[in-house]
């Protein structure tokens, strides 16, 4: 049996830093060349990946960074280890950009010229930012930003540079819809200059609905060009960090923005919240991308997250100080040096007990608590947004109640910041602390470590599960089911609590056949009926499918129920029934796999979907030859290596293919033509002996519908 990492521990994970280097520290311009996108990887010019790293500069046009910019400035940075400037030029503030076109312009050019000279990546920033009565919203002033956009890309194709990406929107609150509308309108502006131009987006919430493109992203013209930012300040969005990892897997990522510290640039300064980030920049096995980021800021502003204190000079690097005692400035300085963060990872993969489909009876019904493990931000996501209160800004400002759900390991703990305890919990400091200690432990609220339990604090809530399968340290929100009045009555079953939308939970499955499976649910009476706010998905898309259009992937994306209707005798945990789940017209949903055996699944919530007892997979029939599911699976070069190793690599000729698994597969060579130049049929393990020209190929192995591609480099 696996050992399960509960949340109290994970809460308490080690997270120091590590002597060892990044292998992309001290890279430059001269180095990589010029930078373009290998499927969602940044890469350099020959294919290899790569990590920008540097400082946001404070704004171009604040009196806070005078003597903060220049050549010398930049040259500074690189001498601590960046290779990256990013340019935050506000546009609609008092004496920014739309006040002086032209000025700012030109600081901009002058500022490209500089870096290249130096040898470094420049991220040209159009700084939107919903403050002083602006909307947020960059179509505000579509025409300006198609003008600067215009001038800059031509004056770098003119002067032959190709160091500098640009950066389309800051921080856009105005829908994804509306962003995405702008950034089609000024991506061509760009591309017609500079076709290969990189090209980060900005996504909605400040830059926080990193996901949101995953499900809708800028058209496929421009996929060599797009990136999409995520911004992240460590006291304020540690439960964005699931959702991060997550959009990694899927979408070309970039952290534009990020600090240590609040997200209004003031203290506490939140190191360990910091370095699960930075890890998760690094490529792990649960974030598989290596991400560029630009810390905020390069600066002497009187506040936490500036760099400088008085000037802009060696000397007076930040010396603000951390609950832990950590400086911040030497924090930030171990990160530009190439310090790599040591993040202890909780353990991964299945629960002990998975689920199985079809559904046959009541004892095989899905169980809503055999989720994976790797707790929140890796095998789920628990928003409990519910829980907090907010201002007219939508600032958190505290607990709504005191009696309300709240994830601590997730929010409250990290969330430095708060002033108030949430239930059977304790503040120190503006520090949220673990369970009173003068509270008894009699009461069986602590694990065996003597930390607080989820129930402990979630005002007492817990729930059961079948086969000791109950998860009271964890924070999905489940309650038990009863399911009264129906076969599954009293089987231990769960049921879905407090969902709520941007929610998601993975779980490992095991599928008898290939083929498509009705949907349904033993559903209570306190549901409510949205009928669009369960999704399944996987790494081969959306599962879900019309029985009257099966292979189409798109017709529908996510289902609901009618919820249960009882009398009025009958007390509302008594009320359940089972209803097929439907979406629009739609009367029955199917869920597609494509083949047999065990497998991932993501369940992502777009709404409330309370009330939801054990689902049920019903085949069918056989699955359709043209069904999307049936596609390769394109995998990530990063990820790939968890399938297939090559040694030696670099070779000078032969060399040997070994699968992670004993299983049959196709070994492709492929030049940086697209010809396969090789081709060998292996089983397990199978070595190629082939006259291959010096330079850079792809290794492909095609196996079981999947398509894993590394680099091979000959001598």
């Amino acid at each position: 049996m696996k050992k399960i990492l509960s949340l109290a521990a994970v809460a308490t994970m080690a997270l120091t830093a590590n002597a060892a280097k990044s292998p992309y520290q001290d890279k430059n311009y001269k180095d990589w060349g010029k930078l373009k996108l290998v499927n969602n990887q940044l890469s350099s010019s020959t294919g290899d990946p790569v990590q920008l790293k540097g400082w946001s500069t404070f704004s171009l046009h604040y009196g806070e960074v005078q003597g903060c910019l220049g050549a010398g400035q930049w040259s500074a940075m690189k001498t601590y280890g960046a290779n990256v400037v990013r340019l935050a030029m506000y546009i609609d503030e008092a004496n920014s950009y739309l006040n002086n076109p032209s000025k700012f312009k030109e600081l901009v050019k002058t500022s490209i010229a500089e870096c290249k000279d130096l040898d470094m990546y420049v991220l040209v920033d159009w700084h939107v930012l919903e403050t002083n009565g602006h909307s947020g919203n960059p179509n505000d002033h579509l025409n300006e930003a198609k003008d600067f956009f215009g001038e800059i890309s031509k004056y770098c194709k003119d002067n032959g540079y190709d160091h500098v990406l640009y950066e389309l929107c800051n921080e856009p609150t105005c829908g994804w819809a509306n962003i995405k509308t702008y950034a089609e309108s000024v991506i061509p502006v760009i591309t017609a200059n500079q076709p290969d131009a990189i090209i980060v987006v900005g996504t909605d919430q400040w830059c926080q609905k990193i996901m949101e493109p995953v499900s809708n992203p800028i058209k496929s013209d421009y996929k060599k060009n797009v990136m999409y930012s995520f911004h992240y300040y460590s006291c304020s969005h540690y439960s964005l960090l699931g959702d991060f990892r997550n959009a990694q897997k899927n979408i070309p990522v970039f952290v534009s923005e990020w600090s240590a510290v609040k997200f209004d640039g003031n203290g506490p300064f939140c190191s360990s919240n910091a370095d699960q980030m930075i890890a998760a920049c690094d490529n792990i096995d649960v974030a598989p991308q290596v991400v560029s980021w630009c810390i905020w800021n390069w600066g002497k502003k009187n506040e936490a997250s500036s760099f400088y204190t008085g000037t802009c000079a060696p000397g007076n690097e930040s010396q603000y100080k951390g609950d832990n005692g950590a400086v911040y400035g030497d924090y930030v300085r171990e990160l530009m040096a190439g310090e790599v963060r040591d993040v202890e990872l909780p353990e991964t993969g299945p629960f002990t007990t998975i689920n199985v489909i079809p559904t046959t009876s009541a004892v095989n019904a899905w169980h809503w608590d055999y989720y994976d493990l790797g707790g929140e931000g890796v095998a789920y996501h628990d928003g409990n947004g519910g829980a907090w209160a907010k201002d007219d800004s939508m600032k958190i400002v505290g607990y709504a109640n005191e009696g309300e759900e709240v994830d601590v390991f997730s929010l409250a703990q990290k969330m430095q910041w708060l002033d108030k305890s949430c239930p059977w919990s304790k503040v120190e400091n503006g520090k949220v602390t673990w369970f009173d200690d003068a509270i008894s432990t009699g009461n069986n609220w602590k694990d065996g470590d003597g930390k607080s339990t989820y129930k402990s604090l979630n005002g007492g809530r817990t729930y059961s599960g079948t086969d000791g399968s109950a998860r009271p340290d964890e924070g999905v929100d489940l309650s038990g089911c009863n399911a009264a009045n129906t076969d599954y009555a009293n089987s231990g079953y769960c049921n879905l609590g407090w969902v709520e939308e941007g929610e998601w939970i993975n779980y490992t499955v095991k599928v008898a056949k290939p083929g498509y499976y009705k949907i349904a649910a033993v559903v209570g009476g306190g549901y409510k009926a949205l009928g669009n706010e369960i999704s399944i998905v996987s790494d081969r898309g959306n599962l879900l499918r019309n029985p009257s259009s099966l292979t189409n992937d798109m017709a529908v994306n996510a289902f609901g129920f009618d919820k249960a209707s009882c009398s009025a005798d009958v007390k509302p945990w008594d009320c359940w029934m089972m209803k097929d789940a439907k979406s629009g017209r739609a009367k029955e949903v199917y869920c597609a796999f494509g083949e047999a055996g065990t497998q991932g699944i993501t369940i992502r919530f777009a709404g409330d979907a309370g009330d939801v007892g054990p689902l049920t997979f019903e085949f069918i029939k056989d699955i359709d030859p043209a069904d999307p599911v049936l596609k390769p699976a394109e995998v990530s070069e990063a990820k790939a290596s968890e399938y297939f190793t090559i040694y030696p690599n670099p070779t000078s000729g032969e060399f040997t293919v070994a699968l992670a698994e004993d299983v049959e597969a196709t070994v492709e060579v492929v030049n940086v033509a697209g010809q396969v130049v090789a081709s060998q049929k292996i089983e397990g393990t199978g070595t190629i002996n082939k006259a291959l020209a010096a330079g850079v190929y792809s290794v492909v192995v095609k196996s079981n519908g999947a398509v894993k591609t590394q680099k091979l480099i000959v001598k």
